[in-house]
This record gives C-alpha cells, structure tokens and sequence, in this order.
C-alpha cells in the first residue's frame, strides 16, 4: 500500500477582467497560503475548470461577455459542490438573491476588504469539509441505506446493475486502498460507486435491457444518465461532492467524454477512478447476448485507452491490484 499523500493546499480559480483588481485578490489569497489560479474573462474560466481542478471560484460579477452571473449558473451545473463567490460593485439585495439562486454560496460587494477576504473564502471552503463530516457521522448511516435503496430501484430495472453496481465498488475502493487515499474522499468514492447508475432510472427498460448494439437515438438518452443521476443526488445537499463525482464518471481524460468534456485532472479523482472499475466490471461481466472478455484481455483494453479515455497512472494502479488479487 503506498502512503497517504500530503495534505495539498486549497486551490482557487480568481476572475477579473480588471487587471489590478485580479492581481490584488491573487496575491492576498497567495498570502494566505492557498494556491491561485486566475483569469481575465468568463470564458478563459471556463477553459481552465475544463483543464484543472479547483476548490473555490472567486469571480466578479460585471464583466463583459460571460458575465460573473452566467459563469456561476454554468459552473454550478458541471461542478454542484464547488463554492461559488461572487463580487460585485452593487448593493442591489435582489442581485444577491440572484446569484445564490443560480448557484453562488456567497456574495461580497466592492472595495473588497483585503483583511476579510481570506476568511470569506475560508468559511465557503469549511462548509464544504463539512458536507463530508455530516456524512460521516451516525446519521450518514441511515443516509447509506436510503442510497443503497435507491441503487436497488435500478437494479430491479435491470438484474445486471445489481452484481454491476457491488462489483465497481469493491473494485474502486481495492485500487483507494491501494492508493492511500484519505478516508474522507474515500467514503465518497464508496457511495458514487453505489449510486454512479442511479441516473439510469429514468432509462427506458427497452434501451436498458436491450441485447446488443444501442442505435444513435438510443445511446444519446442513455448518455443523459450521469447527469440525471447527479440532480438526484444532488437534492440532498450534503451529497453535493457524490453528485459531482457521479455526473462526471464518463468523463475521459482526453476530453472526450460526457457531459461535459473535462481533461484531466479537472474530472474528479473519484470519477476517474470509476469510470475504470466500470469498463473493467463491464468488460470482464457475462451477459445474455455475450461472454465476458478474459482478465488478460480487459487488461490489454484498459492499457491500449490509458492516457486517452483513461487516467494512466491510475491504471497502471489498478494493474498492480489485479496482480494481487487473482480472484475478485
């Protein structure tokens, strides 16, 4: 087992078309002891949550082109448990309702109080460690059982999900265990791979359980599942983090993938991490219409996609847990 990584500092995207202003907040948060990223525009935003991973969106409202409003409402939907905080140089109490209804957790007006802002971001960023410390209270495990339950929804739709569902998450939480991941995001990933199909309640059966090849039409309503499986889980606010991780588990690293395109390390490591035990359940599974491939054939499967749909260091990970456990 490798050990445990050092703890990494928060990193922040800043977003600002006035030069001075974000090169202000950077250097305050840098200060602060958080690792900062910034960019000039709404888009140049866009492009670097599709590239990196980040913590924290700190943007400003009133800028031209994508406007800090319609940055956060996009931001929101691809990335629901990512705080989101909006400045502005109004006092409008209706714009601030605004911005929390189409996904900001905070809202500051200019002049920014450069002594107060580290501790803004800090409260956003805390409340955020806090879904998981909910989750991982007593109360999580009747929480746990209400998901199972509503994994079994889809199992009953299709008996295959059921074994599927079991065997993803025992293969997800072996190549964890193997990585040293910390036992907060690994309780995450536990309950994302129970619940990464959930979407796939809202499948037709005929499409779910058809044998064979899905037609074009078919397929696109079946891609639509990571993202109805994440607004389900996304209803109970402390699953924001789950919600995330299952709407991107068909994400590749090559950018690819759906539905939203992510590269890299800007696709959750939970969603990368399952999106691997799922090919390799679903490669390796028999069903009605055909034989499952061979460990040694999936294997070559997984290693032929590695650094295109799949994260190469974590199959080269997952390899070596195979090698350990012959039997699964």
């Amino acid at each position: 087992m490798t050990q445990s990584p050092e703890p990494r500092p928060w990193r922040l995207l800043v977003v600002d078309d006035m030069e001075a202003m974000r090169m202000a907040l950077a250097q305050c948060l840098h200060l602060s002891g958080y690792d900062v990223v910034s960019a000039a525009s709404g888009a140049e935003a866009l492009e670097l949550l599709r590239t990196q991973r980040f913590d924290l969106l700190l943007t400003d409202q009133a800028m031209p082109g994508l406007s800090g409003l319609e940055l956060t409402e996009t931001v929101s939907r691809i990335h629901p448990h990512m705080p989101i905080v909006l400045l502005t140089g109004h006092t409008d109490v209706e714009l601030a309702k605004d911005s929390l209804r189409r996904g900001a957790s905070d809202f500051v007006t200019k002049p920014v109080n450069i002594r107060e802002l580290p501790i803004l971001v800090e409260r956003n960023l805390t409340r955020r460690r806090l879904e998981v410390a909910r989750l991982q209270e007593r109360e999580a495990q009747v929480l746990f059982a209400a998901i199972k339950a509503l994994a079994s929804a889809v199992d009953a739709k299709d008996p295959y999900t059921a074994r599927h569902s079991r065997m993803v998450t025992r293969l997800a939480l072996l190549l964890a265990d193997a990585m040293g991941l910390p036992s907060d995001e690994r309780y995450v990933l536990e309950l994302s791979a129970w619940m990464h199909d959930v979407g796939k309640i809202g499948v037709p059966d005929s499409i779910l359980t058809k044998p064979g090849c899905l037609s074009r039409e078919e397929f696109a309503v079946m891609m639509a599942h990571p993202v109805k499986g994440g607004e389900i889980v996304g209803e109970i606010e402390e699953l924001g983090r789950v919600a995330d991780v299952i709407r991107h588990h068909h994400e590749r690293v090559d950018g690819r993938g759906y539905p939203d395109g992510l590269r890299g390390e800007a696709i959750p490591l939970a969603s990368r991490i399952i999106l691997i035990a799922d090919a390799f359940e679903a490669m390796t599974a028999d069903r009605s219409y055909r034989r499952g491939l061979d460990r040694g054939a999936a294997c070559r499967e997984l290693r032929e996609h590695s650094g295109t749909q799949f994260d190469a260091e974590l199959v080269r990970a997952f390899l070596d847990v195979l090698k350990s456990h012959p039997v699964l």
